[in-house]
């Protein structure tokens, strides 16, 4: 892997976590789950390709944080967006289909703890997330990445 491959990985994180945010705002809320788990999945993506390290091909957030050594006290602030990633998604996970489980107090709350953990990073992968204290302040304006 390499740092080109790392680059893609990051803007994608962030276009994901901006279009959870505005998917709040159109009430989308299961979707905004969906995307603030691709959100973090993505960022520790980009960080192995980044090391130079091959991608694992898994999707559970709490696996990708354990392989690159981040501490338990971090990964623990994150842990409910691992089940996002199907619950949002699949009609036969839950009782009711995704859209009904989520609402907007779910959507916030899992997008802002999306945010806390792309900053919680910064301090320990300062090489690979430049600027993101205004990307996940602000979003991501104009296109701008």
């Amino acid at each position: 892997m390499n740092k080109e491959i790392g680059k893609k990985w990051l803007k994608q994180s962030l276009h994901d976590l901006e279009m959870a945010e505005k998917n709040i705002e159109i009430g989308g809320f299961d979707i905004a789950a969906f995307l603030a788990h691709q959100s973090v999945e993505k960022l520790l993506k980009s960080i192995f390709a980044f090391q130079g390290r091959k991608i694992p091909k898994i999707h559970y957030i709490d696996e990708l944080g354990q392989k690159l050594h981040i501490s338990d006290e971090i990964l623990e602030e994150i842990m409910d967006l691992t089940t996002d990633y199907m619950f949002a998604r699949y009609p036969d996970m839950a009782e009711n289909v995704p859209y009904e489980q989520y609402d907007e107090k779910i959507a916030k709350n899992k997008v802002e703890k999306a945010k806390k953990f792309f900053k919680a990073l910064k301090k320990k992968y300062s090489f690979v997330i430049k600027n993101i204290d205004n990307k996940t302040n602000n979003g991501i304006k104009n296109g701008k990445r």
